[in-house]
């Protein structure tokens, strides 16, 4: 459609695959917690499941939205990596 304009800010868009890259990180390090069988693998896939969800969920025009939830995958990975070390 010439003409139309979209929604999206090119920085929307590399915000928005920058979660979505963060997300990929934070599920593997909690599918790493699950599949090792200790005490905490049961909420690792509870928690796996949770944010899979979110991340799904996550409206990708809502810039705010995305922001929190890149922070808070971030500040995950931050503590399963210093949990795993």
């Amino acid at each position: 459609m010439p003409g139309a304009t979209s929604p999206w800010r090119v920085n929307d868009v590399v915000a928005y695959d920058r979660m979505r890259d963060t997300a990929v990180t934070a599920f593997a390090l909690l599918q790493t917690a699950a599949r090792d069988g200790g005490p905490d693998a049961a909420a690792a896939r509870d928690e796996l499941r949770q944010l899979r969800r979110e991340v799904l969920a996550v409206d990708p025009f809502d810039r705010a939205a995305v922001n929190t939830l890149a922070a808070r995958l971030d500040e995950r990975i931050r503590k399963l990596e210093g949990r795993a070390s």
